[in-house]
Order: structure tokens, then C-alpha cells, then sequence
């Protein structure tokens, strides 16, 4: 049975947090911020077209949700996985056998394997810079300005690897002014969360502004290990940042950002189904496993204003480096059947330099990009007969040019024209998973001496996009666009399977339509968004899943058919006065294959039963609603935050031998921000308990035997913010 009894709490921090409260109030009391029913995502100033100063969400032509930082912390969106309650068709998978690794799908494309050389369908962005591994990618939402999620394919301004969307992910910049925010929760575990924040002028000329961020959570662990009764789940975290702004007010100004983070805690909590209910918390386990992650990153954003067409010259320069490794239990059951280890390697350095500017009806973006990354990945298996050991290393490097025009027609219609040409190489050394005692690849050392596969290869993809907006006048923007979307061809690092060639698979091709409208009633005290789309998918790229007595799970990446994802989405908010806001969204997908051409459920000729299958990740309907309100009183501030979000249960596999089951869940708050810069909440997440995993595949072992990650079910949380 689940823990979640609130134990203990950090009264060092929350008197401190008091205390700087206390001696603001005294020093100079300050008005209450806005209350979150009087802002609106429709408000939020976006980065997604990479024109200069950005452009509203109404105003934008794509499917576009955002949300700024005091909505992220008033609705305690802690990790990106959050936003899935509150966005149609999309599902930012939380859970996975790999901690912080990204198997997110947006409109029913998703990647739903652990393989690291595969590349996702959903680009995370953060300050402008590609994350290239899924590896320590699941980001917390800690200092972040705001969350951008763009849906449908991006790849003309964001390149391959966006043929779902991208997440944008955009830090607080350094302020001409000194700021603090601190911020202390306890939740059901205990899990506790602390951060703060300082920001401001290092120089009176204000020539040089700063900042510090720190973050750390401790979670000792939600669940309860029936093995042998241990509480389980336990994870550490740090994160710590720095920015330094640069002559900010100039026309040649820059912002350097640096971050390093670490994760440590054990592995994932895996349910067995053969032995525990699909409704229930229950799991047991002799291998607790563990999970280490460290990362570190560099961001350097330089700008010139020019006068030439009022326009800005960007340079984003990137480097990360992560290195992750795990342990866990992946036959979930209290016996060594198949035990699990990865480590993987990855750093990274691209470049972005663009233009974008206006010249009479004429406004374009255009731009040069470039990227290569350096990848390793060793996997070994503990089986019951035996130990095995393999992994490989991958080299990739991309050059792209890329280029948007937006023309006006007029006073109401702007149509665009778009174009990227891009080239990719990719060199790998691949060992296949064979005996641990005589593999030349140690999980130790997280290495490899030797290969019995090495390759090379190169992929060019031509990205063009054609779209038009009528705009009859400011609260009606309509828009319709073609695009094409590339997600890059590659190697599979993980052979199983020694008799089939890891690579090189083709890469995945795009042909995207869609329809939107977005309009504004009543003072923009009614706003209704809706988009309809259909995406057509040529060399569809499926890590194709089988299970094996001896292995456990073989993995083959292929490109397996074509075919086509039609759906619908919406979203609607409600303001009623000054107090009280509502907001709903719905998604449906619909998924036709045309051609398969490799066997969905394992060896084998193609049957009518593959036709039958539903694609991973996509749940034909999601939707949801929320309601914020607020009412000033003598002390502050009072607000309340409800949501709802279902999601219709979904195949975990292509061969659908696995399902995520229907989710209903609730979510609440009642938050007091008090006139001296303080907020004090309670809240509560999943308040309906549900029980949800990851993935759900399964293993030949014994019958009803799988591989289920749990998310946590409902939590309890209290937290004390402070804001000066």
C-alpha cells in the first residue's frame, strides 16, 4: 500500500521564509501581484516564430499553449509532465524505467522506448538550445519565465526531431532590479522542495545584471516496497544556475547562462500485473536499483539591434553534457529474472545564428544552424541463466539553413512562405548484447573495447512550408498552413538481436495540414481557440517490441509503414468579472494505417491483424476543464485553482499487448498571498487516487507477467512562497 501520510517538515526554511516576509512587510509593503484569474495564456508574449520582441499566442498562426510563471506556480506545475492536464492531445509520460528520461507525444506521435540513439518526436528547447538525449530531458519547471508548447510539426524554425511539437522551455532572465523569491513545500512521501531565486544589477550603470538559482528536493519515497515492507522511491536532487546579462540596455547586449544538476535516488517502482491489480499501489521487488544523472550546461545568447529593416541579429551557442545511469527491476517480481542497467553518455554543442527584421510588406527570418553530438550507451542484463553486455557509440552532426518570410497581402492577410534544407551524418560502432564474461563492453567502466558493427551514413530533407492568416480584425485571427516534418534516421544501439544489422532505419517523413481559429468575444472575456489537422507519416520509425524467454525483451528499430493521424483540438477560457475564470479543452485523434510493411506483432508476414492495431500513446480523446477564483480580503489575497483532465486508455506497444487505462484526475488549490510578498497554499494532486504507469509491457517469463512503472497516485502538499 502506498505511504501518503505527511511526515515531518523543514521548519528552518519556512521560519526564514517567514522571517524575510516579516522584514519586507516592515520595510516596504508591497501591492499584491495580480490575481491568476485576471491573466490569460492568450497574454503570453511567445517566442515560437523568432520574430523580433515575439508575438502574442492570439496573434500567432500555429496551436500554441503557454503559460507564464505565476500560473506555473499557482496551479504547482512542478515538472513538464504537468502541463498534460492542462493541454488537449497532449501526454508528457512522467514515468519510465530510466528517471527524467522524455517519452512525451503531442497529437498521438510519441517514442515509447528507453533506446537513446532513437530520436524523439517532441523537441525540448530550453533557452532556445535543442536537448539532442532524452536522458535527464523530463525538466522540472523550477526559475522558468515561462512554457511554450507548440503542437504540430516545428521543423522549419526548430528542425528535425519536432514532427509532434516542441516544448519551449524559457529561464528567468537577469533583472535591472534586485529580486528575491524563495520557495518551501513539503509533500505526501515526505517530499520536500526547496528554491531560491536572486536577481539584480551588479554594476550601478546596470551595465552588468546577475542572477543565482538553486534548487534541491528530497523525496524519501512514496511507495512501499512489499519485498520487504521498505518505503521506495526515495530521490535527491540539486540544481544550480547563473546568468549574466551583458550591457542589457544596449544594442549589442547578451545574456550567459550556466546550469549543473545531479540526480540520485533508486529505481523506478515496478509493477508486476501477473501478480498485483492494475488498480492498486502494489509491487514488490528485490532489486531497489538506482538512478544517477548529472548534467551540465552552457547557453550563450547574444543580440544586435540593426537598423537595417528594424531588425535583430541572434547568435545562441549551446554545449551540454549528461551522464546517466540506472539500475532497476524489470521483471518486477521478488526473483532475478531479467534486472536491467544502462549507461549513457552524451554531450552536445550546436550553434543558431538568424536574422529577422521588416521591410515594407516583407518580414523575414532567416538563419544557419548547426549541431553535432557524441553519444555512448552501454546496457547489461541480469537474467536468471545469465549476464549479458553490449552498447555502441554514436556520432552525429547536422549543418541546416533555414528561412520564413511573412508578406503582407493588404491589411488582413499575411501569407508565409517557408523553406529549411538540412544535412545529417551519422557514424556508429555498435556490440550487440552477448555474454557479459566475453563482451568487450563493461557496465562498470561504461565502455566498450571493441564492435562487431560499424557504419555510416547521410540524410539531407528539404522542409518547405506555405501558410496564410486572415486577420478582418484584432479578436478574429484564422490561419491555414502545409508543412513537411523529418525525424532523423539513425542506428539502434540496442542489438538483441545479432542476426539483424542495427542500421542504419530511414528517416521518418511528415506532410502536415491544419486549420485554426482563434477569436476573441466580450472584451476578450471570452477566447476560443480550435485547430484541425491531418498529418501523414511516410517510414514511420517503431522500436518493434517482442518478448524473448532468454532475453526478456527484444527491441528492432524499423521503418515499419505509413500512416495517418486526423484529429481535432480546442480550448476555451472564461472571464466572469474580476474574480472568477474558467477554462476547458478536448483533443480527438483518429489513426488509419495506410501501408505495413514490417510485422507490428513480431516475426513474420503482414497480417489484417497488424491493421487492427492502435498506434502507442494516442487516446483517441482527451479532455478536461479548471476554475480560478479569487477574492481580495484584509490580509491578502485569496484564491482557489481546480482542474480536471481525462484521457482515454491507450495501447503501450505497437503489438498493444500493453495498455495505460483510462485516467480520470483532479487536481485543487486554496492558496493566501498576503500584502507582504508571502503565499501560503495547500493543494493536492491526483486527489482521486488514480493509479497510472509509465509503460506497460509485458515479459515471457511466467503469464501476465510486465513491465509497469508507477506513478505516484495522490499527494498532499503545503508550501510557503515569498517574493520580493
Amino acid at each position: 500500500m502506498h505511504n501518503s501520510i505527511m511526515r515531518g517538515a523543514r521548519p528552518i526554511a519556512m521560519a526564514m521564509l517567514l522571517a524575510a516576509g516579516t522584514a519586507h512587510a516592515q520595510a516596504a509593503p508591497e501591492a499584491p501581484p495580480p490575481a491568476a484569474a485576471e491573466a490569460t495564456s492568450d497574454d503570453i508574449i511567445v517566442t515560437a516564430t523568432k520574430r523580433v520582441g515575439g508575438i502574442s499566442v492570439h496573434n500567432s498562426a500555429l496551436a500554441i499553449t503557454a503559460f507564464d510563471d505565476a500560473h506555473l506556480a499557482d496551479t504547482h506545475i512542478d515538472q513538464l509532465a504537468d502541463l498534460t492536464r492542462s493541454i488537449p492531445n497532449v501526454f508528457l509520460n512522467a514515468s519510465d524505467t530510466i528517471q527524467g528520461v522524455n517519452n512525451f507525444s503531442i497529437r498521438g506521435m510519441a517514442v515509447y522506448d528507453t533506446i537513446p540513439s532513437n530520436t524523439p518526436t517532441v523537441g525540448i528547447f530550453v533557452d532556445g538550445v535543442y536537448i539532442g538525449a532524452s536522458a535527464a530531458s523530463a525538466l522540472n519547471t523550477f526559475d522558468n519565465a515561462s512554457i511554450e508548447v507548440l503542437r504540430g510539426p516545428q521543423g522549419l524554425l526548430f528542425g528535425r526531431n519536432v514532427t509532434a511539437g516542441a516544448i519551449l522551455v524559457n529561464t528567468g532572465n537577469p533583472t535591472p532590479e534586485l529580486h528575491v523569491s524563495a520557495q518551501a513545500a513539503i509533500e505526501s512521501g515526505p517530499d520536500f522542495t526547496e528554491s531560491v531565486v536572486v536577481t539584480g544589477p551588479l554594476t550601478k550603470d546596470h551595465f552588468l545584471q546577475g542572477k543565482l538559482a538553486i534548487y534541491r528536493n528530497d523525496d524519501e519515497g512514496y511507495f512501499r516496497n512489499s519485498f520487504d515492507g521498505r518505503q521506495f522511491g526515495k530521490s535527491h536532487s540539486t540544481i544550480a544556475r547563473a546568468a549574466l546579462a551583458i550591457n542589457p540596455a544596449g544594442r549589442l547586449h547578451a545574456i550567459l547562462r550556466y546550469e549543473h544538476g545531479a540526480q540520485d535516488g533508486q529505481g523506478p517502482a515496478s509493477q508486476n500485473h501477473g501478480a498485483f491489480s492494475y488498480d492498486s499501489f502494489d509491487f514488490s521487488i528485490n532489486e531497489p536499483g538506482f538512478s544517477h544523472n548529472r548534467w551540465d550546461q552552457l547557453i550563450v545568447d547574444t543580440r544586435l539591434a540593426t537598423d537595417f529593416g528594424h531588425g535583430e541579429i541572434v547568435n545562441v551557442f549551446g554545449w551540454r553534457k549528461v551522464d546517466e545511469s540506472g539500475l532497476f527491476d524489470a521483471d518486477s517480481t521478488p526473483q532475478t529474472f531479467f534486472h536491467f542497467g544502462t549507461a549513457i553518455g552524451q554531450h552536445q554543442v550546436s550553434d543558431e545564428l538568424r536574422y529577422s527584421g521588416t521591410f515594407g510588406a516583407f518580414a523575414p527570418t532567416i538563419g544557419v544552424f548547426y549541431y553535432t553530438d557524441d553519444l555512448s550507451y552501454i546496457e547489461t542484463r541480469q537474467l536468471a541463466a545469465s549476464n549479458i553486455t553490449g552498447g555502441g557509440t554514436q556520432k552525429s552532426t547536422t549543418y541546416a539553413v533555414f528561412s520564413n518570410v511573412d508578406v503582407s497581402l493588404g491589411s488582413t492577410l499575411t501569407l508565409t512562405l517557408g523553406a529549411r534544407y538540412s544535412v545529417e551524418r551519422k557514424t556508429a560502432r555498435v556490440q550487440g548484447l552477448v555474454a557479459s564474461a566475453t563482451s568487450p563492453c563493461s557496465f562498470a567502466a561504461k565502455a566498450c573495447t571493441a564492435f562487431n558493427f560499424s557504419d555510416d551514413h547521410d540524410w539531407s530533407a528539404f522542409t518547405p512550408k506555405i501558410g496564410l492568416q486572415w486577420r478582418p480584425d484584432a479578436a478574429t485571427n484564422i490561419y491555414a498552413y502545409y508543412t513537411k516534418g523529418f525525424r532523423s534516421g539513425g542506428y539502434n544501439l540496442r542489438q538483441t538481436n545479432l542476426l539483424a544489422p542495427p542500421g542504419p532505419y530511414d528517416q521518418e517523413v511528415e506532410d502536415s495540414f491544419e486549420v485554426g481559429a482563434k477569436r476573441n468575444f466580450f472584451d476578450n472575456r471570452l477566447r476560443l481557440n480550435i485547430a484541425v489537422f491531418d498529418n501523414e507519416f511516410s517510414n514511420l520509425q517503431r522500436a518493434i517490441l517482442t518478448s524473448s524467454p532468454t532475453l526478456g525483451i527484444i527491441q528492432t528499430t524499423v521503418n515499419s509503414a505509413d500512416t495517418r493521424i486526423r484529429g481535432i483540438e480546442g480550448e476555451v477560457n472564461v472571464t466572469l468579472g474580476k474574480s472568477l475564470r474558467l477554462g476547458g479543452h478536448f483533443g480527438y485523434l483518429d489513426n488509419h494505417w495506410k501501408v505495413i510493411r514490417y510485422h507490428l506483432l513480431g516475426a513474420g508476414p503482414v497480417t489484417p491483424a497488424d491493421y487492427a492495431l492502435q498506434l502507442p500513446f494516442l487516446s483517441p480523446w482527451s479532455y478536461g476543464g479548471s476554475i480560478s477564483y479569487a477574492v481580495p480580503t484584509a490580509l491578502g489575497r485569496l484564491s482557489f485553482d481546480a482542474s480536471f483532465d481525462h484521457r482515454d486508455s491507450t495501447p503501450s506497444n505497437d503489438a498493444n499487448t500493453g495498455i495505460l487505462k483510462a485516467v480520470n484526475r483532479i487536481d485543487a488549490s486554496l492558496a493566501l498571498r498576503l500584502n507582504n510578498g508571502l503565499t501560503l497554499s495547500l493543494y493536492g494532486k491526483n486527489l482521486t487516487d488514480q493509479t497510472t504507469t509509465g509503460l506497460n509491457n509485458p515479459l515471457t517469463f511466467t503469464p501476465g507477467e510486465t513491465i509497469a512503472p508507477l506513478n505516484k497516485g495522490r499527494v498532499l502538499g503545503a508550501e510557503l512562497r515569498f517574493r520580493y
